[in-house]
């Protein structure tokens, strides 16, 4: 009787094939495979502990890292008004503390010599990089490379600095920034051969062809003391409007050109014949001025802003023909075209327009000289009334009117015959450039918009609204006591947390039943995550110089609990930061300061290289071992099942040939008996 491999039948004899070939596969697998499940078990219980693990290093460290220096040395300003006025219901001004450039941390660039462009260095040459009291980096070339190449071969070497190329007229420059800013962080390049002109050590007697282009610096802060402030002017940016301009009026036939402050000046070229094609046309250029139209119920204005305050920020716009309506001086004044002197005006109209309002001006011979000059023409303009001044200049060849607008309105001349000459007009100012104006304990202080910086080292001036002479601000910065117990508070809370939850990671419960195991949180035996506490506990706790007298963290009220978690004593703390803020800070953010070895040691702990990801990696490549031993024991055991159920499936055949020779046997047997008997 024919069987297929591993098939079971259980009707071929009296033997429950299926139930003896389980129970023998299962008694191999309980020896061979179940060992292999408990270990990948324990495998997987470890590596997703340290992934929890992990993320709660990862967390402190971004606790840690939030804590610079301005967060143990913060200050605050404080302003108050002693004197008498009573207009301000607001402050006139905010005060930034360490925010402005004066008081930020510098890092070190230096800059090579020019190279001509396309020069080859050679393959084999090094150049080696120092920054600080770092090792140095070591960068051969492995093949001839051009400047660009060099750069490439610096950034891949993680050096501590950035490489980057500038050019100008002496050719490519090399340019190394460090990576790390202060004056703890500096540069020393040695190189050979082809890449000597890179070299740089200012302590040595050499020249270098490498000049420092950027001292580096250390981060500052302000001087703790009082100014009395006053704010006499708020910075505003100039903002002009035209006359009024019948809505569907065309622009096809002229130039518009605009120049705002020292910048050079933008024709404008408007891409359809309307005002809004002129608006449009005015704000994608690059003039520094925005334009609106607004509209006043009967006709459209353009209205013109810079976009930038300051008394210096002015904005000229010249406008010929149809255009001439959008012409404007810095000084919100119209200078008429050359007038000879002596010239006279016999015939023709004159007509001053200011605003909608539009005044005949009818110049008389004032003055007795028998015909009309310009100084006539003056003093019809002026006897109007019409809320300009007029006025006579003298370039020195020709003679000028000038009018003065007394409001915002757009002011235009227009004259026919003799007086077509002083035709022309100016856009109204609606606002006129100028600076911000502050006194700080009587100093004059200007700045072309409301945020005034490095008046004061280390604080920035948010100017609101003008001061009155009845008014006596004074600003206070000092020592922020209160945000550096925040910080403390933080610090500590910081790393009660990672304690706590390395404390779960790591919990023994011993069984309080006679005879059973202790109880084991995952991580509970595991050295490397003593190790981390320890180099923690030791870098919390160990010494700091350079604080005049604050040298760990128990000077300050920071100590240890039985429990391993740590404790702030706040009134020991408020002691030791009115005593010695500097010391504080030195004790946090030196170079050498907890908070600097802290944030090295979490790089160092969470790092490619580190204890996390090198026990990590270590788990999963076990795992992976496991999982390829149990797929080769999975296979053993299904050939193994297949040869049992081959060989019981043969024993079950004969078994059933051997019954049913027996009953061919007994019935033989019983039937011979039969006979006998009869």
């Amino acid at each position: 009787m024919a069987t297929s491999a591993g098939t079971i039948s259980t009707s071929a004899g009296p033997l429950d094939v299926a139930t003896l070939v389980s129970k023998l596969v299962q008694a191999e697998a309980n020896t061979q495979l179940t060992p292999l499940t408990d270990q990948a078990t324990s495998y997987n219980t470890l590596i997703s502990a340290y992934g929890t693990l992990k993320a709660s290093l990862s967390t402190y460290q971004s606790a840690i890292k939030a804590m610079t220096s301005a967060s143990f040395s913060a200050q605050k300003a404080t302003l108050s008004n002693a004197g008498t006025g009573t207009g301000l219901t607001t402050d006139p001004l905010t005060a930034d503390i360490n925010t402005d450039t004066s008081t930020k941390v510098l890092a070190q660039k230096l800059q090579s010599k020019g190279f001509a462009a396309g020069t080859t260095f050679n393959a084999g040459d090094s150049i080696a990089i120092k920054v600080g009291t770092d090792q140095p980096t070591f960068v051969t070339l492995q093949a001839n490379a051009t400047l660009s190449g060099v750069r490439d071969a610096i950034n891949a070497s993680k050096s501590g600095v950035t490489a980057s190329i500038v050019t100008d007229g002496t050719g490519d420059h090399l340019v190394f920034e460090s990576n790390t800013g202060g004056t703890a962080n500096t540069i020393k390049i040695t190189a050979n051969n082809s890449l000597s002109d890179m070299a740089y050590d200012p302590n040595s007697s050499t020249p270098s062809t490498v000049t420092q282009i950027q001292a580096p610096r250390d981060a500052a802060k302000a001087a703790s003391g009082s100014y009395t402030i006053g704010v006499t002017q708020l910075a505003q940016a100039q903002k002009v409007s035209s006359a009024g301009i019948a809505p569907g009026a065309k622009f096809e036939n002229g130039l518009l050109a605009i120049k705002t402050g020292t910048g050079s000046t933008t024709i404008i070229k408007p891409a359809s014949n309307t005002l809004a094609g002129v608006r449009d046309a005015i704000n994608s250029s690059e003039a520094g001025v925005t334009a609106t139209i607004v509209s006043d119920g009967t006709n459209d204005h353009l209205v013109v802003s810079a976009k930038d305050s300051g008394a210096t920020n002015t904005i000229r716009i010249t406008g010929t023909s149809d255009f001439a309506a959008f012409s404007f001086d810095p000084s919100g004044k119209y200078t008429s075209p050359n007038v000879t002197p002596g010239a006279t005006f016999a015939s023709g109209t004159l007509n001053l327009k200011v605003g909608d309002s539009t005044v005949a001006i009818n110049p008389t011979d004032a003055n007795g000289s028998g015909a009309i000059d310009l100084n006539d023409v003056m003093q019809a303009i002026n006897g109007a009334n019409a809320g300009v001044t007029a006025s006579i200049s003298n370039d020195g060849s020709n003679d000028h009117l000038v009018l003065t607008p007394s409001g915002t309105s757009a002011v235009s001349l227009t004259g026919t015959n003799d007086y077509s000459s002083l035709t022309g007009g100016t856009m109204g100012q609606l606002m006129k450039a100028q600076d911000a104006k502050m006194t700080i304990d009587g100093v004059t202080v200007t700045s072309a918009s409301n945020k005034v910086e490095n008046a004061v080292s280390g604080v920035t001036f948010n100017l609101a609204k003008v001061t009155t002479a009845d008014d006596k601000f004074t600003l206070n910065v000092a020592n922020d006591t209160t945000g550096i117990t925040t910080t403390a508070t933080s610090f500590v809370t910081a790393y009660n947390t990672l304690a706590k939850s390395i404390a779960s990671l790591t919990k023994q419960t011993p069984s309080t039943t006679l005879g059973e195991s202790t109880s084991a949180s995952p991580l509970a035996s595991e050295s490397s995550v003593q190790n981390i506490m320890t180099q923690l506990r030791s870098t919390l706790f160990g010494t700091v110089t350079g604080g005049n007298g604050i040298s760990s963290l128990g000077d300050i009220g920071i100590s240890f609990q039985k429990d391993g978690t740590l404790a702030l004593d706040n009134t020991k703390l408020t002691t030791a930061s009115s005593a010695n803020f500097a010391g504080i800070d030195n004790l946090f953010s030196s170079t050498n300061g907890i908070v600097t070895k802290l944030t090295t040691l979490m790089d160092s702990i969470l790092g490619d290289g580190g204890i996390i990801a090198t026990k990590t990696n270590g788990l999963q490549a076990s795992l992976k071992i496991n999982t390829d031993r149990q797929t080769a024991v999975q296979a053993r055991l299904s050939t193994l099942k297949d040869s049992y159920t081959n060989q019981f499936n043969r024993l079950n055949v004969t078994l059933a040939s051997m019954q049913a020779t027996q009953s061919y046997l007994t019935q033989q047997l019983a039937s011979l008996s039969s006979s006998t008997s009869a």
